[in-house]
């Protein structure tokens, strides 16, 4: 495999960044600091990574090279005085992310982003599901958030930040939702009066009635879980999302 030893070249050209950045006296000593403390980190992590890789993308590892090489060539005053302070950081910041994301591309670590993202998928379709049968208001609600779930969907299929942050806005609400309808219809499966209103109201038989409301119960039991699972894997596995 190539990629482990692209990954510690890389790891050693941002030493050489690490020391370049020591000595520059274009930066303002909070950003300098900052640029430190990250390539310091990407460092490690890129030199930890090469001894963890377990799926070789030697193509990855050349185009982390490539920008660790780039970094170093633009880590002196001239250049930064010419590309601008803002700019020098963000490419920092950069190599700071892709370090943090790599364990996803080389260490199999992707496996835990997919479990998070199934989760999301069928949470909300359970959410969808159980609003179905809720008054109007509810429907609305799931409506309005249609677009937003299937944008964050289609980023999140491609490691999107825009759709980890569209996830994250969207998953209180169908949590929320969940709670209240899991009540709802525990108390029509429970509730003799509750049962006899929902029944008339979907004009079926109570028997048929509270099957639907033990069906939804179940429903809004694992979109609860489902879409809890959800956010906290995929809290806890942001750095995958670029």
């Amino acid at each position: 495999m190539k990629s482990p030893d692209l990954l510690k070249e890389t790891a050693e050209i941002l030493e050489e960044v690490e020391e370049r950045i020591r000595n520059l006296t274009s930066l303002s000593p909070r950003k300098k600091q900052n640029a430190l403390n990250k390539i310091r980190e990407a460092k490690e992590n890129f030199r930890n990574m090469a001894g963890e890789v377990v799926i070789d993308n030697d193509e990855l590892a050349s185009f982390f090279l490539k920008r660790a090489t780039k970094l170093k060539n633009s880590t002196n005053d001239k250049t930064i005085e010419k590309l601008g302070e803002k700019t020098y950081i963000k490419d920092v910041e950069a190599m700071y992310k892709y370090s943090k994301a790599a364990p996803y591309d080389f260490a199999g670590y992707m496996k835990y982003v997919n479990r998070a993202y199934k989760a999301y998928v069928w949470g909300m379709v359970s959410f969808f599901v159980v609003t179905a049968f809720l008054p109007l208001e509810f429907k609305i609600t799931s409506l309005i958030l249609l677009i937003p779930i299937i944008l964050s969907l289609l980023s999140l299929r491609k490691r999107g930040y825009s759709g980890l942050m569209l996830a994250f806005a969207a998953i209180p609400i169908p949590l929320i939702t969940g709670a209240l309808a899991l009540r709802a219809y525990m108390e029509v499966f429970i509730t003799p009066n509750a049962l006899q209103e929902a029944a008339q109201g979907l004009g079926v038989s109570t028997s048929t009635a509270q099957l639907i409301a033990g069906i939804m119960v179940l429903f809004g039991i694992a979109e609860i879980a489902l879409l809890s699972y959800a956010i906290y894997m995929l809290y806890k596995h942001r750095h995958a999302f670029l």
